[in-house]
């Protein structure tokens, strides 16, 4: 599942990037600042790191990296029969809602530094993959859609689960993972109009 790779000092070096990220801002931050805020010298910094650039690429491939796990496992068995209500599992929904929940303080500081737009981007792009295996499970093309070209309703399915990710991470995970778990699954099945009615 997600990975243990994260040694002590990374983990402080990430502790002190959230802390000074959330109070400074990343542009006024410094490495200096970071191997401050780590307890840490410079150069066991450098041995990690190029710059803090960088720090914030690696940190950024490591959640997406995580999420991807999470949500696209490798265990998946390929011979379970998949109904298209169930093309995104609410069990490894949870599983990534709980993980962001976990880190929330990572991703407030990476959402409001200036970086939100990269992270959203990222995150869909997971999900993305994650339906692009599943639509080619069920031999199913998102382009079978009537008077909707495949583009167009590929981004339909991705933006509606991820903008509902994405707004509860904005709200400060107030629901829980369970709750934002059912609001997709009924999206699901609700057209727009609908709502307004």
């Amino acid at each position: 599942m997600v990975r243990q790779r994260q040694t002590k000092t990374e983990a402080k070096i990430k502790a002190a990037f959230t802390t000074l990220v959330k109070n400074k801002g990343f542009d006024a931050m410094t490495v200096s600042d970071l191997a401050r805020e780590a307890d840490i010298n410079r150069g066991t910094f450098y041995m990690h790191y190029v710059d803090k650039f960088d720090l914030r690429d690696q940190l950024l491939d490591d959640v997406i990296a995580d999420l991807a796990a999470i949500l696209i496992p490798e265990s998946d068995d390929d011979n379970e029969p998949l109904d298209v209500e169930d093309i995104i599992k609410s069990r490894n929904l949870v599983s990534a809602m709980r993980y962001l929940k976990r880190d929330y303080a990572f991703f407030d500081a990476i959402s409001s530094s200036g970086n939100d737009m990269q992270l959203y981007e990222r995150v869909k792009d997971v999900i993305k993959q994650l339906l692009l295996g599943q639509v080619s499970r069920l031999r199913k093309a998102p382009d079978d859609t009537p008077g909707i070209p495949g583009e167009y309703a590929m981004e339909i399915l991705v933006s509606s689960t991820s903008s509902i990710l994405w707004l509860w991470l904005r709200r400060g995970c107030q629901e829980s993972p369970e709750t934002i778990s059912g609001i997709i699954e009924r999206s699901k099945s609700i057209a727009p109009v609908d709502i307004l009615r």
